[in-house]
């Protein structure tokens, strides 16, 4: 065991964590491997915690890594484990691993305790990883990754429209910088994403005849010049706001149709003597994993995992416009918020959402938005 202080030289505040390098039962010759590899490796370790989660902030499990590292014998020696641990990519894997088996162990144990057993697979399996995007300060702002401000367009792209409108450019997000968060490899590992929204035309976004209401630009990884593209008249322009991706590990919201044939919610029939604390109990352990959406922690920018709905569902209004789609097949790409200088509406928030088969062949024409306010 060990107990970690990280301290922050300009704020003089710090933060600690006690991590247990080795569960016991161990070969001793490895685990002595292993303890000397962690610490040698350390520094590495850590900067990959901020890559994930976009602060000096430790998520349970970050640098435990037994399960995947001593119990399926992935290295020997000191010197191969120090190999895996300085290599980036390798030690994002197994921090998603051990995230991942965390969480899965934290629902299992929750489902028994609700008498939901026979349901703990099925939970196990709605986990999702979301990237959040954090505001950031004004020395992070150099990345190809922000919120407002202008796209980078090659000379020969317009300026979208729908119809004869000029949309409003949303973000521009850098997929080989938030690939890093992405441990379900969903997106594409580089190039480009660019959403952009028609806010002012007032033609409802369900009107298929004037297409849909967001559009996703993804442009090729070609050698073409890129360059800031200036905005067609009278098309509002937000300011640029820069964001640090961090995972999110999540279980849908209850406004969701993801719980649906789960449970049919039928919680409160299962304790005849207490149904409402047995309901209150799930909702709690959801909201552990899903906050409901609060005005104080807003804004909730986001990629992939699961929406914060503010009004209705998001994914059913999709399966709405396109029945051939079944609202659980329905994926967030994104989720943009309003920010004081950014008001999407009366603070409300707009969602895209692809079908996940189109998402994995990396077909963005099929994303469609939901704007939902207050």
């Amino acid at each position: 065991m060990v107990r970690l202080r990280l301290h922050d030289d300009g704020t003089g505040e710090y933060r600690e964590q006690t991590v247990q390098l080795v569960p016991p039962g161990q070969d001793p010759e490895r685990a002595h491997a292993y303890v000397q590899a962690w610490a040698r490796s350390l520094p590495s370790l850590l900067a990959c915690v901020v890559d994930r989660m976009g602060e000096w902030s430790l998520a349970p499990g970050m640098l435990e890594f037994p399960r995947v590292v001593l119990e399926q014998g992935r290295a020997q020696t000191t010197e191969q484990l120090i190999e895996l641990f300085t290599d980036p990519r390798a030690v994002r894997a197994l921090a998603a691993a051990a995230d991942a088996a965390n969480t899965a162990e934290r629902i299992r144990e929750v489902c028994q305790d609700l008498r939901l057993g026979e349901h703990a697979d099925a939970l196990v399996g709605l986990r999702r990883t979301g990237i959040d995007l954090i505001p950031g300060s004004a020395e992070s702002g150099t990345g190809l990754t922000f919120l407002g401000g202008l796209p980078d367009l090659a000379s020969d792209v317009a300026w979208p429209c729908r119809g004869d409108h000029a949309m409003t450019f949303l973000a521009q997000i850098d997929l080989a910088e938030v690939s890093r968060c992405d441990d379900d490899r969903l997106l594409p590992s580089d190039g480009l994403l660019q959403i952009f929204a028609d806010l002012t035309s007032g033609v409802p976004w369900h009107d298929t005849a004037h297409g849909p209401g967001v559009l996703v630009m993804a442009p090729p990884p070609d050698t073409r010049e890129f360059g800031t593209a200036p905005a067609p008249a009278g098309v509002e322009v937000f300011p640029r706001r820069t964001v640090i991706p961090a995972v999110n590990l999540s279980l849908p919201p209850l406004d969701s149709p993801f719980y649906h044939d789960l449970t049919d919610l039928d919680l409160a029939g299962r304790d005849p003597a207490d149904p409402g604390a047995q309901f209150a109990a799930f909702i709690g352990f959801l909201n552990e994993f899903h906050p409901p959406l609060d005005d104080d922690d807003r804004p909730q920018h986001r990629l992939l995992g699961y929406a914060d709905p503010l009004q209705g569902d998001p994914w059913e209004q999709c399966a709405i416009a396109e029945p051939q789609v079944p609202a659980t097949q329905w994926q967030l790409l994104a989720q943009i918020d309003s920010e004081p200088d950014a008001l999407l509406g009366d603070r409300g928030l707009i969602y895209l959402l692809v079908p996940t088969d189109a998402l994995r062949t990396g077909d963005f024409t099929k994303v469609r938005g939901v704007w939902q306010q207050h």
